[in-house]
């Protein structure tokens, strides 16, 4: 048995690796801003604010694995009062963590920390783990501040490991959830051009990255989770039509989409801007993808969905 603590569990990533943790026996602790109650003997919330130190350093002290999922949802317009809140979801309680660590006597082996593939947004060509040509746009600054907050603190006894993470494709939420539906009613053509790269990964997949790399012994600094092979839009959109058994799909053109984004109230850029990015370190170490391309991946969602 190892003790796990997440924080930032409760969204929809932390509560799928909350059941695979708690299903291989392992302990869990998941750091809450609000009061929960567990009907399981191995789960436990600990209360946070994720701004203070306080009496949760304690409770999590000796763990095997910390894992860091904190941030704001980023469905939303990019105004400056938006990107201060994304910005502070995720780089306050990620320094906080890397200070409670400083505290312990026993701090946790290893903290994995969450980050985003969009800090390659924009890029022409593909990029990977040994990749350094980060983007210039909101999301790619983002990103780099909240890799930093977690680099840049003092650890010397925990290994620290960056998860880049791409659209997690799964039911109920997300990419997947969104399109599906639309697919049916002809609406899920192209966006655009549809030539942006759409980077993605299996929620199969995901979690199974996810518990590899807890596992490893020595792990690298950065991998990314995401399908070694990302597709363009107009792909992307045709694997969900194909899975939707509809052989049309409604174009989209950018005007609309900004209107479409607007009106939704989210940045239009999350559907125009392009994200090339793969991955090489995960085969090379050793994972093997359940779902590496993306049809049988969506097929596998449409199947379980009727």
């Amino acid at each position: 048995m190892k003790k796990i603590v997440i924080a930032g569990g409760t969204g929809n990533l932390g509560k799928i690796l909350t059941k695979e943790f708690l299903e291989r026996g392992d302990e869990v602790f998941l750091l809450s801003r609000e009061e929960h109650r567990s009907d399981h003997p191995a789960l436990h919330y600990v209360l946070w604010d994720g701004e203070q130190l306080g009496g949760w350093v304690k409770k999590i002290e000796e763990a095997d694995i910390l894992i860091n999922l904190t941030g704001l949802s980023i469905n939303r317009v990019f105004n400056e009062k938006n990107k201060a809140l994304l910005l502070s979801s995720r780089v306050v309680p990620t320094s906080l963590l890397g200070k409670a660590i400083g505290t312990m006597e026993h701090p946790p082996k290893k903290w994995i920390n969450a980050s985003g593939v969009s800090i390659f947004n924009g890029r022409k060509t593909f990029q990977d783990e040994t990749s350094t040509d980060f983007g210039q746009d909101f999301l790619a600054e983002l990103a780099k501040k909240w890799e930093a907050a977690c680099l840049n603190t003092l650890t010397p006894d925990t290994q620290k490991v960056i998860l880049r993470i791409s659209p997690v494709l799964m039911q109920g939420s997300g990419m997947f959830a969104e399109l599906y539906p639309l697919a049916k009613f002809g609406l899920a053509g192209k966006v655009g051009d549809g030539q942006q790269m759409v980077s993605w990964i299996h929620h199969e997949d995901f979690k199974r990255l996810l518990l590899w790399i807890a596992d490893l012994e020595k792990p690298d600094q950065v991998y990314h989770s995401c399908s070694p092979n990302p597709v363009s839009n107009a792909d992307f959109m045709k694997a969900i039509r194909k899975a939707a058994h509809m052989p049309i799909g409604l174009p989209l053109p950018v005007f609309m989409a900004k209107i479409g984004a607007r009106f939704k109230g989210v940045d239009a850029s999350l559907l125009l801007e392009t994200v090339p990015v793969t991955t090489i370190l995960t085969s090379q170490r050793g994972f093997t993808f359940k779902f590496p391309y993306i049809q049988p991946a969506i097929s596998d969602l449409a199947n379980q969905s009727t």
